[in-house]
């Protein structure tokens, strides 16, 4: 009776993998769709709807952080002592659910590098952006003349700002 109630435990606990994976893989793909939301709003340098998508992505990020902890602990749960790292213990495990469940997981770590990947490109785009403000601030900066100098006396001098009422025709 002990052999039976242990196995119907494990096999449930295998299909709550099995469901974590599933709900996992979806988390995983909203966070793809936000990346891909960001690239747009990078490209249009829309500013808030950034912002927005960021708040978003931090959401996600904490539900795919919660889903990773419960998916290793189960994982720990159901290898007991194995002596060898989770994802080749699951490989090496027999059995229809193991072998979903390994077939989940190739799949995540393809669509996580794949999240890297157009992260790698947003981080290009937001550098790329800020390079853009720079380089208008600069030429602001030079076309209104120079910045603040200090004077002999060590004072800050502010030079006047040319505007439409000093402008000579």
């Amino acid at each position: 009776m002990e052999g039976t109630l242990s196995m119907n435990r494990s096999s449930e606990s295998w299909d709550y993998l099995l469901v974590l994976l599933g709900e996992m893989r979806v988390v995983f793909q909203e966070f793809m769709d936000l990346l891909g939301d960001e690239k747009q709003r990078l490209l249009s340098m829309d500013r808030q709807g950034v912002a927005n998508v960021t708040e978003k992505k931090e959401q996600v990020l904490d539900r795919m952080c919660r889903y990773e902890q419960q998916v290793t602990g189960l994982l720990h749960q159901l290898a007991g002592n194995a002596q060898q790292p989770l994802g080749l213990w699951l490989k090496g495990t027999s059995g229809s659910q193991a072998s979903s469940a390994d077939l989940l997981l190739q799949d995540l770590f393809e669509l996580t590098a794949k999240i890297q990947e157009k992260g790698k490109e947003n981080e290009t785009l937001t550098r790329r952006t800020q390079h853009v403000v720079r380089e208008a601030i600069n030429l602001v900066h030079t076309s209104l003349g120079s910045g603040p100098v200090y004077q002999g006396t060590g004072s800050l001098h502010f030079p006047s700002v040319p505007n439409s009422v000093h402008l000579h025709g």
